[in-house]
C-alpha cells in the first residue's frame, strides 16, 4: 500500500468527483500508475496545501503528490522527486510566429495577465531589452491568450497550465524555455534514497512508454 496525500482542491490536478466523492485528476492517475509499476495499490489521503510537507515529514503519509513545487528551504525536512511537469512562465505565440525566445520581443507587443509573474516579466524585459517592448495588460490569463488570436499582441508571458487549458491552445507555441521556472514534483521523507530512486526510476519510465503525455492529455486539454 502508497499512502499519498493530497490536497482535492485544485483541478485539473486533483478534486473530488462529484459521484463518489473520491480524488480525480491528474496526479491521482500520476500516483496509480506510480503504484502500478510498483504492484501495489494506491491509499490516497486527503491534507490541507499547507499541511502536505508536514505529513510527509512526520511519516504520517509516504508521499505527497499535489502540484507542489521544489520549496528549498524544507529540503532538510523532506526529498523531492524529479520535476513531472512544469507550470512556469512561457512565451506563448501563433504557430506561424517567428519568436524563439525572450530575445526576440524587443519592439513587440507582449500581453500579460495584470499582477501576474508574467507581467513582472514583462516589464523586466522591456527595461533590458535594446528598444524595449509594450506589454498589453489584459485582465486574465485567457483575455491575454485572446489578445494574442486576435493579432493585438505579438507573444504572451502566461503560466504553461493556463495555456495548455486554453480552449485555442492547438493555434499557439511555446517559444524557447520557461522564463521562470517552476515544475511539480513528488515528495518524500527524507532519508528515504532507495524510495527517492524507485519513484524517479518510475516517473522516467512512464515518461518514456508515454503513459505521461496520456495522462497529460486526459486532463491537460480544454473542455
Amino acid at each position: 500500500m502508497w499512502r499519498v496525500g493530497l490536497d482535492p482542491s485544485f483541478p485539473p490536478f486533483e478534486i473530488l468527483d462529484g459521484a463518489t466523492q473520491q480524488p480525480v485528476g491528474l496526479d491521482v492517475d500520476l500516483a496509480e500508475a506510480i503504484a502500478a509499476r510498483w504492484g501495489v495499490r494506491t491509499e490516497f489521503v486527503g491534507v490541507g496545501f499547507d499541511e502536505l510537507m508536514d505529513a510527509v515529514a512526520a511519516r504520517r503519509i509516504d508521499a505527497a503528490v499535489s502540484a507542489l513545487p521544489v520549496i528549498e528551504h524544507r529540503t532538510r525536512d523532506v526529498a523531492f522527486s524529479d520535476p513531472y511537469i512544469e507550470a512556469g512562465t512561457v512565451l506563448a505565440v501563433p504557430l506561424t510566429s517567428t519568436l524563439e525566445g525572450p530575445a526576440d520581443l524587443a519592439g513587440r507587443r507582449v500581453a500579460v495577465e495584470w499582477g501576474s509573474i508574467g507581467d513582472a516579466e514583462a516589464r523586466r524585459l522591456a527595461r533590458e531589452l535594446t528598444g524595449g517592448l509594450t506589454p498589453v495588460v489584459r485582465e486574465s490569463v485567457d483575455a491575454a491568450l485572446g489578445a494574442v488570436l486576435a493579432g493585438e499582441a505579438d507573444a504572451a508571458l502566461v503560466d504553461a497550465i493556463s495555456l495548455a487549458l486554453h480552449p485555442a491552445a492547438s493555434r499557439l507555441r511555446i517559444a524557447g524555455e520557461p522564463l521562470v521556472s517552476d515544475p511539480y514534483v513528488i515528495v518524500l521523507p527524507v532519508g528515504a534514497p532507495e524510495l527517492l530512486a524507485e519513484v524517479n526510476a518510475a516517473l522516467a519510465a512512464l515518461k518514456s512508454d508515454g503513459t505521461l503525455d496520456r495522462i497529460y492529455a486526459r486532463w491537460l486539454t480544454a473542455p
